[in-house]
Parts: structure tokens; C-alpha cells; sequence
């Protein structure tokens, strides 16, 4: 296997991941996804999700190895 098809592989696994959940990864998803206002219809809720995933898919498929440098690095600062 080449280092590119390495690369996709791995974006691929960390998507699948997303698709269980975005939450899966907190310090990205702290990052890069918006909160529900407290007094939001259904429907903006629904987007607002949609969007959130939406991110979160495209940039943990592309750019894995950033989110892995934050999650590794927001575990850092916690303990």
C-alpha cells in the first residue's frame, strides 16, 4: 500500500467513526461544531446537526491527523 492510500484508509476509519458519532471526538468537535440555542425550533436543530456533521465529516476524512494531534493534546491539558 502506497502512503496516500494509507492516508485515505485511515480518513475513511475515522469517518465511519463520525458516523457512529461526532461526539466521539470532543476536543474537535469543541472546535468545530456550534451548540443549539436553548430556544430553537425543530427544524434549526436539525440543521444546525446536519451542519455539524457535515464539518466534522469532511474535515476528520481530509485532515485526520489534525483532529488526532487535538484530541491527543485536549487529553494533555485535562489531566
Amino acid at each position: 500500500m502506497s502512503l496516500t492510500q494509507i492516508y485515505f484508509v485511515l480518513g475513511l476509519a475515522m469517518f465511519l467513526g463520525i458516523l457512529w458519532d461526532y461526539k466521539i471526538l470532543p476536543e474537535t468537535s469543541r472546535r468545530l461544531t456550534k451548540q443549539p440555542d436553548e430556544n430553537a425550533a425543530g427544524f434549526s436543530r436539525i440543521a444546525l446537526e446536519s451542519r455539524n456533521f457535515a464539518i466534522m465529516a469532511v474535515f476528520v476524512f481530509f485532515l485526520w491527523p489534525v483532529a488526532v494531534f487535538w484530541e491527543i493534546t485536549g487529553a494533555k491539558n485535562q489531566k
